[in-house]
This record gives C-alpha cells, sequence and structure tokens, in this order.
C-alpha cells in the first residue's frame, strides 16, 4: 500500500533479523539520500547511528517512528558497498547489522550508550566552535568523559549529534572506541639545497661568500661531497660528516641555502628514494605482465603464481600505475599491515599522495578521514589488511591479494567469519573490475580455480636477478637423540650452520610456531598437569613472566615449587617455545645478539617495528620468531633458516594441516638467500621421510598439489564439498549438549547434505563456556547453494525460538 509519506528502510549496527523502517520528516524528504548516515531511536531511550538502505512510499504494518536527523550533509556508503554488505549476509548466515558493524569505522557509529571524552593532547584554540560545542567541551573539562544522553540533557535538545560531529572532526574529543594515542610514522630528515643555488655559477659565488663562516662553508663542503654519492642527503649524516650542529644548519637554512624537509620511511629499514627509478624489469616480469594483460581479456581474476623473491611486487606495481592511468582506484591487500612498511615505502615513491594506508594502528577519527578520502576519490590505491574491503570505492578497478594463502585473511571472530580474498572477487565484479591473486604458495582451491580455467594462471618460477633458491636440509631428531649429539633443541647441522653464520657475520632466522618458554607444566610424581581453570588447555610456561598463562582466556597463576596435587617438589616443563628456542641460543652462542619476534614481544604499538628494525639495522645476529617472520619480510644479510621443529605443524588437527604446513616451511625458508646468495634451510623432524617435508626439500608445489588434493577428494573435503562449521556455547553443559542434539536432528530432517556430530572439539572449554560442534557438507557442485544456506538457516531460526535453548551462543563459520 503506497502513501504520500516517504518511508526509509535502515541498518543498524545491531545482530537485528530484518531492516526497520522510519518516516523521513516532509523537511528531510528532499535530502535524504540511500546511504546516508541518520540518527534514529532504536527502544525506549537509546539512540543509534544507521544507514538509509532504501526510500520508498510503502507504510509498514506498524507505525513508524520518525528518524530524527541527519549525521552528514552527503552519503558516506555508497550502492555497492549496500550490494556487497548483502551479499555477505547471506552467504556467511549472519545478519546485515553485524556487516555494518564490521564495515564502518567506530568513529561513524555513535550511540547513546558511546562514551565522548576530553581530547587531552588537543592543541588548538575554541574560537570557531558556538555555544553549544563550548558548553559540551566546558562539561568534558570537568567531567573527563559524558555519554550522548547527558549531553542531550544539558543543552535540553534531542539532536546533539552535529555539534559532536565538530568536535570530533576537530579533534577536541573522542569516542570512548578511539585510541588516544595516534599512529605516528617514523621520518628521517633530509637536506637539500635551494633551486638557486643548484645553479653552478650561483653556488661558486656562495663558495665565496662564505669564505668569512668557515662553520657554514664546511658544512656545504660536507653537503658536496655526500651529494656526489647519494642523490638525497641525510640531515644527521651531514652534520656527522661535517662536525657541525643543528644551530648552523638553521642558520643556512634562514639565509635560503638549504631547506630541511622530512620523510616517512620504514621502521624495517632505511629509506632509498632511487631504489625503484633504476629498477628494471626481468625478462620473467615482462612475460608475467604480458600474460595477465591477455587473460584479463577473458577473465576477471587472474592467479599469479611466483617463487618467493621471484619479483612479484615490481609486476603489482606495474599494474598498479596502469589501472591509476586509466582513473580507476586499486586496493591492494596484504595479510598484516603492521609487517610490510617496506612495500609502503616502494609504493609512496611511485604514487606519492594517491595513497592511503587502512588499518588498525590508526585512530578512529583518522580512519574515518580516510574513509571519506577513498569516497571523494583524493585516494587512488590503498594498501590494507582484510579491513579494506568495506571502504566507499567510487570506481575500483584493480584488487591485488597478496599472499592470498594466508589464513589472516580469513575474519576468525566476531561475525561476519569471512575471508577477504573471496571477497575481493565479489567487491571486484560490482565495479567490472580485475583481480590478481598472488602467492608462492597457492591455496588449493585457487589454484584449482586457475587449473579449471576459472581464474587465469600465470607463473614465475625464477627468483629475480637469477638469485638460486635456497638449499634445503632435512635433519632427523630421533636418529641424533639415539647418537646423543643433540645441543639442547639443536641438531649438530644446525648447530654448525649458525657458527658459520656467526663467523660470516651474516644473520639467521629460527622458527617454532609455539610462543611462551614450554607447552606446559606437569608433576614427575603424580603427573598432574596445570590447567587452565576457565578452559580445557594446559597452561604455557613464560619464563620472563615467570608465570603460567593461558593462550585462550589470558588467565595466570604464579609458578610454584611445590605440586599442587601431592605436595611433592618435582615439577618439570615439557616442550618448548620462542622463550626457551632464545634462552638456549644464548646460551650456546653467548656473543650472540638474540631477538624474538612472537605475540609477546610485539604487544606495544610499535614492538614489532622495533624488533625488526633491530635485525634489518644487524643490532641482532639471530632471530627467533613464530609465524610472523613468514610474512612478506625481505632481510638481505639472511643467510640460514632453521625451522627448530616442524612436527608442530605437520601434526595439527585440521584438515587443512598438511597445507598449512607446506605454506609455512616454503614461506618461511624463502626468507633466506633473497640477495645475491644462496641460502641454506635445515629442517628438524622426528619423521624425514613425511610426504610434505620431501615436497618442500623439492621445492614441488605440483606434486604436492595433486596428492593433497587426491587425500581431499577421497574424503569429500574442500575444495570437493562445501562446508559450514556451527559451534555452540553455553555456561551449562547439560544446556548447549541439548541444543546440539535439537539442533542436529533438525538439520537431519532437511536432508540438506552430510552433517556430522554433534562433537566435542578438542579445546571444549573455553572462558567459562561449554563448547560443541556439528560440520555439514554438501557437495561442491551443488547448484542450489542459497537452499542449502537457507535451510540451515532455519534451523538455527528455530534454536533461537526455544524459550529453553535460546540463551545458547550460536557461531556459524561458512568455509571454515
Amino acid at each position: 500500500m503506497s502513501s504520500s509519506i516517504t518511508y526509509a528502510d535502515v541498518l543498524l549496527p545491531l545482530a537485528l533479523p530484518q531492516n526497520y523502517t522510519y518516516a523521513i520528516p516532509f523537511d528531510l524528504v528532499p535530502f535524504v539520500k540511500v546511504g546516508h548516515r541518520i540518527i534514529v531511536q532504536f527502544g525506549k531511550n537509546k539512540f543509534y547511528t544507521a544507514i538509509v538502505k532504501r526510500i520508498h512510499h510503502e507504510k509498514p504494518v506498524f507505525e513508524p517512528k520518525l528518524l530524527e536527523s541527519l549525521a552528514d550533509e552527503h552519503p558516506i556508503v555508497t550502492e555497492n558497498q549496500l550490494r556487497l554488505w548483502k551479499w555477505m549476509s547471506d552467504y556467511y548466515l549472519c545478519t546485515e547489522g553485524e556487516v555494518m558493524q564490521a564495515a564502518l569505522p567506530a568513529g561513524l557509529k555513535l550511540s547513546s550508550e558511546t562514551k565522548i571524552i576530553l581530547n587531552e593532547f588537543y592543541e588548538g584554540d575554541y574560537e570557531s566552535l558556538n555555544n553549544e560545542e563550548f558548553l559540551i567541551v566546558q562539561a568534558l573539562r570537568e567531567q573527563r568523559e559524558t555519554t550522548v544522553p547527558q549531553i542531550q540533557d544539558m543543552l535540553q535538545r534531542k539532536n546533539v549529534y552535529p555539534y559532536l560531529r565538530t568536535l570530533f572532526n576537530l579533534g577536541i574529543a573522542l569516542s570512548s572506541e578511539e585510541v588516544i594515542e595516534k599512529f605516528k610514522p617514523k621520518t628521517e630528515t633530509y637536506v637539500r639545497l635551494y633551486e638557486t643555488y643548484q645553479d653552478e655559477e650561483n653556488l661558486k659565488q656562495l663558495y665565496g661568500d662564505l669564505e668569512r663562516a668557515p662553520k657554514q662553508l664546511q658544512l656545504l663542503l660536507a653537503f658536496n661531497q655526500l651529494s656526489l654519492k647519494n642523490r638525497y642527503v641525510k640531515k644527521n649524516e651531514l652534520l656527522a660528516l661535517s662536525q657541525s650542529d643543528a644551530a648552523t644548519l638553521k642558520r643556512l637554512a634562514d639565509k635560503k641555502i638549504f631547506q630541511e624537509y622530512k620523510v616517512e620511511v620504514s621502521r624495517l629499514g632505511t629509506f632509498h628514494e632511487d631504489d625503484i627509478t633504476t629498477a628494471n624489469l626481468s625478462e620473467d616480469q615482462q612475460r608475467a605482465i604480458r600474460e595477465i594483460d591477455e587473460h584479463f581479456q577473458d577473465k576477471n581474476t587472474v592467479l599469479l603464481h611466483g617463487v618467493t623473491s621471484s619479483g612479484k611486487t615490481q609486476v603489482y606495481i606495474e599494474k598498479m600505475a596502469e589501472a591509476i592511468r586509466e582513473g580507476k582506484q586499486v586496493l591492494y591487500m596484504l595479510p598484516e599491515i603492521a609487517l610490510t612498511a617496506q612495500i609502503i615505502n616502494r609504493l609512496r615513491k611511485y604514487f606519492g599522495n594517491q595513497i592511503g594506508i587502512y588499518h588498525s594502528k590508526f585512530n578512529q577519527n583518522e580512519r574515518v578521514e580516510i574513509w571519506n578520502k577513498v569516497l571523494n576519490g583524493e585516494y587512488k590505491l590503498v594498501v590494507s589488511a582484510r579491513s579494506g574491503l568495506f571502504l566507499p570505492f567510487r570506481d575500483l578497478g584493480l584488487v591485488i591479494v597478496d599472499e592470498e594463502h594466508d589464513n589472516s585473511f580469513k575474519q576468525m571472530d566476531p561475525n561476519p567469519r569471512y575471508n577477504a580474498r573471496d571477497i575481493s572477487i565479489m567487491l571486484a565484479r560490482y565495479f567490472d573490475g580485475k583481480v590478481i591473486l598472488g602467492s608462492a604458495t597457492p591455496s588449493l582451491e585457487s589454484y584449482q580455480n586457475a587449473e579449471r580455467g576459472k581464474y587465469g594462471l600465470v607463473e614465475m618460477t625464477k627468483r629475480y636477478g637469477d638469485v638460486s633458491l635456497p638449499q634445503i636440509v632435512v635433519e632427523d631428531i630421533k636418529r641424533e637423540r639415539r647418537k646423543m649429539t643433540m645441543h639442547h633443541s639443536f641438531t649438530q647441522t644446525l648447530t654448525v650452520a649458525i657458527q658459520e653464520v656467526l663467523a660470516n657475520k651474516e644473520q639467521a632466522i629460527l622458527f617454532i610456531n609455539r610462543r611462551g618458554f614450554s607447552q606446559y607444566q606437569t608433576c614427575r610424581t603424580c603427573g598432574f598437569v596445570y590447567k587452565c581453570r576457565n578452559c580445557d588447555v594446559s597452561l604455557t610456561y613464560h619464563k620472563f613472566q615467570n608465570k603460567l598463562i593461558c593462550h585462550y582466556c589470558g588467565y595466570l597463576e604464579p609458578v610454584g615449587r611445590a605440586c599442587k596435587s601431592c605436595g611433592t617438589i618435582d615439577l618439570d616443563i615439557v616442550g618448548m617455545g620462542t622463550e626457551r628456542i632464545e634462552e638456549e641460543i644464548a646460551e650456546l652462542f653467548p656473543e650472540a645478539r638474540v631477538g624474538r619476534l612472537d605475540l609477546d614481544t610485539t604487544r606495544g604499538k610499535h614492538g614489532h617495528s622495533t624488533v625488526i628494525a633491530s635485525f634489518e639495522n644487524r643490532e641482532v645476529d639471530i632471530l627467533v620468531g613464530t609465524q610472523m617472520v613468514t610474512k612478506g619480510l625481505d632481510f638481505e644479510h639472511v643467510s640460514l633458516v632453521g625451522i627448530v621443529n616442524a612436527d608442530h605443524a605437520l601434526y595439527f588437527p585440521g584438515f587443512r594441516s598438511n597445507e598449512r604446513a607446506f605454506q609455512v616451511m616454503m614461506q618461511v625458508g624463502g626468507r633466506a638467500g633473497r640477495k645475491q646468495k644462496q641460502g641454506k634451510v635445515i629442517i628438524q623432524t622426528s619423521n624425514p621421510q613425511h610426504r610434505i617435508i620431501k615436497q618442500v626439500v623439492e621445492h614441488d608445489f605440483a606434486s604436492f598439489y595433486r596428492a593433497e588434493m587426491q587425500e581431499r577428494q577421497q574424503f569429500h573435503y574442500p575444495p570437493y564439498s562445501r562446508m559450514v562449521h556451527i559451534t555452540l556455547r553455553h555456561k551449562e553443559v547439560a544446556m548447549v549438549e541439548k541444543a546440539v542434539l535439537f539442533l542436529a536432528n533438525n538439520l537431519r530432517k532437511k536432508q540438506i547434505g552430510e552433517t556430522l556430530g554433534p562433537t566435542t572439539p578438542l579445546i571444549s572449554k573455553v572462558r567459562n563456556y561449554y563448547l560443541r560442534d556439528i560440520i555439514i557438507k554438501t557437495d561442491h557442485r551443488t547448484n542450489d547453494l542459497q537452499t542449502f544456506k537457507l535451510a540451515i538457516k532455519d534451523c538455527l531460526d528455530m534454536l533461537r525460538a526455544d524459550k529453553e535453548l535460546k540463551s545458547v551462543w550460536i557461531s556459524v563459520d561458512v568455509d571454515p
């Protein structure tokens, strides 16, 4: 039934099963557009910012509330974003509100529950504020923080959002979700001559003018000496060579002779602005670009399979530049943005101010600013982790997913549990854009799509500069232990190799995918194992903190001398982690400088940068690390990589364990010998005959792929099936057992595929919640995937509707 009243269907950042409809006041009808952010009342007293999804004249069956006001002058969400959000909610069995919650920066999601705090670091004045805005600032000065309802009461106004928006935009106030400390990029100061003195005649005259100022003349001579070697002269190097001080340099700057300028530099290494300008494409890179262009004639997605250090990044840069020249926007996704400052510097030299970086290191005000610059088309290239998918692109021409196999692209918690690689392909489709997926070890799903002709396939089999692939040596831990030639956790071969690296003034990386000192603490007398009181896992011993810590909930307890069960003083620590390896290396090689790269050493904002910078600057000889060391880092002086215990990866439970093990070992091995010298990789394992180990040694992705796909097909695992993993959680074990049986029975009645379970997972209790699992598999050839998903959704809705069982938490993971 149509009406003269205009209505808006809106999305709220809540897990609601449907969209809500609000009436648009007559005076706002001309201004409200799809994608606008509006203020609405939801419930009796709560206010939220919502996004307009649809405008119409169809009167709903209930009497809708009026929307309160517009939060922005222009829409902040595009129609393509709304289409993507809807697709994601259907595919990943979640609500559009949950997708919106993940997509929008917190600075765009104010609600009546949001706390407003004063930014203590604001240094500007308040002259531009109106009376209402100044009153809010005064209240914040007195109370330090306040809420939206309190501000409404104080101003006696319902709509206070325009005033808050002004304070947020000026940086005077912050929402409680924000991190006050802003991301501060590392910069270095460079010095150059003013244009006047770049003329040879003027420079000669300047020498004569400075004869009466010997210190200034000395500084000028030092500048000329440095500029003969380097095109760009660093301030600190200039002052050191000339033995001058900053005051002398300032006097020359005041005379308009020298000019200082700052350049943002990588925390992973040094800035060389002319690195890229002299880069030449190899024949392999030129061929790869030609083949990508050929595939793009009839395909939208290309898989670029190139060995480590083959020069894939330069291929990406060429394709980015081409898209930007055509007026298109580009999204370049990396698995972890904190690890990629080296890449970002290379891109800045090509694209300058057209490049934006979007990741969790930025606070919410900065994220909103980046959001707006992408929306306005100011940023032509965005480098991001998986969250960059949600930015409001206007004309996206190219998406590049580097290290497309990496599981960091999979969102694990909370909803939506999406895979950014898959979403990138759907996103590009809305713009008729192209996608390049790049990896040295592609995921099986991507490689199968390329084999079947769904994607184009381009292969780069040579390292750039014809550097050899690393030599891989396998050492049998069991044999070495029998011969009693182990040195702590290291075989004789690895120990000797480390000695050679230190003697040659080179560097080594030791990889073990477990943090902490040991896996658990146990009593030798009674066998008691120290476990978390909230989770069904053993506590990990961390020697640096001298505590037993749960890696799931954070519970910790001090290390005791006597067993809690029998009282005997006979405790032992079992297993190994990064802390233990670090300590053993320090004991075996006391002269070596050892660093550690894991979650514990990188918790601080700049923790990762500090560790990597010290390794890059050769302040550390041996770096011990977890999986973080496998991701895109390029160290010139690393000649040795040691995988301390490959069994941890090989025997991890899960159908993807072989794939993950192969990828991790190939990637970490790729860190060795990347600059003009063949490196060495030593893999320690108790099963040197394992198929995966042999394939890694031979760098044989093809045989790995064939064998793994045969196993997947035999046991009906992806990509030969579609899989949905459902986990139920509750604090009462009887309740979760009842709920999981209820759900499993209903799923079987639907006859939609193979329902496995219910099962108790390996870790059956986390944070005092008991867990139960169900897995549903269906044939990958099922055409009506939507019917399959709708049947699952129907069963989940039945569970949520049950009065007794609705308190059970449900998490759904599609394509786990």
